[in-house]
């Protein structure tokens, strides 16, 4: 089963179903972004970043699908220069349990490319929908 059948989970195209397909998309993203942070930073690490990224930015991680250029922002601040090292995993590992071809592009950033993932997604779920 590809994780477009997956993520379709033969909901109809209603409001309801179209919602709880992007649910389960910014679930996939959520988990991918904690699962990389867990093994960069380990469990003490990564509930540090989720504590800063709550308390000084207002953003929980679940947020992130929705907000990644605040996240990208503030991931920046909270470690420097390493944010591009940690966000290229996210994305690498984002893009690999999606079963997608990852394809580097000059100019994009993080938010780019969940955007991108997010709207592939979507777009392919209205067309087995239809």
């Amino acid at each position: 089963m590809s994780l477009i059948d997956a993520v379709h989970g033969g909901l109809r195209m209603t409001g309801e179903g179209r919602k709880r397909r992007e649910e389960r998309i910014d679930k996939v993203i959520i988990n991918v972004a904690e699962e990389v942070m867990l093994n960069v930073f380990g469990r003490r690490g990564l509930e540090s970043i989720i504590r800063v990224l709550r308390e000084r930015y207002g953003l929980d991680l679940d947020e992130m699908p929705d907000k990644p250029h605040i996240f990208s922002e503030a991931l920046h601040e909270i470690i420097g220069v390493s944010s591009v090292i940690i966000e290229d995993l996210i994305i690498e590992n984002l893009y690999m349990r999606l079963g997608l071809e990852l394809r580097w592009k000059r100019g994009y950033k993080f938010p780019d490319y969940v955007n991108e993932v997010k709207n592939y997604i979507s777009l392919n779920l209205r067309k087995v929908s239809e």
